[in-house]
């Protein structure tokens, strides 16, 4: 029978594992994106077009989001500013020995 000690050293593993995956998959996807944006001659507000904001809509009914200074390892969508309470992705992967620095979005 496989104890708890096994199953967390090989999520622990497979953590590592999806890691190094999504950083060599994102790096060709970028590599791809750079090609594409080359060929076509393409630019920053091509992509990425500025939407124009009524100046009424301006002020105190925008809520400004913090940004975020943690990732899920298994799930790159589920980020958190380190504000607040923890979510559960966060309280889960501490309870299995994992600590906030581990989580911690590294700049490039």
């Amino acid at each position: 029978m496989t104890t708890l000690k096994e199953l967390l050293a090989q999520q622990a593993q497979l953590a590592k594992q999806i890691e190094e995956v999504r950083k060599a998959e994102v790096a060709g996807a970028i590599k791809q994106v750079k090609a594409i944006i080359d060929e076509y001659e393409l630019t920053a507000e091509d992509i990425f077009p500025q939407k124009r904001i009524a100046s009424s809509s301006i002020g105190s009914n925008l809520k400004v989001k913090g940004v975020a200074k943690y990732q899920s390892r298994i799930d790159p969508n589920l980020t958190w500013t380190g504000r607040g309470r923890k979510p559960e992705w966060v309280i889960t992967f501490l309870g299995n020995g994992g600590t906030l620095e581990e989580l911690e979005i590294k700049s490039n």
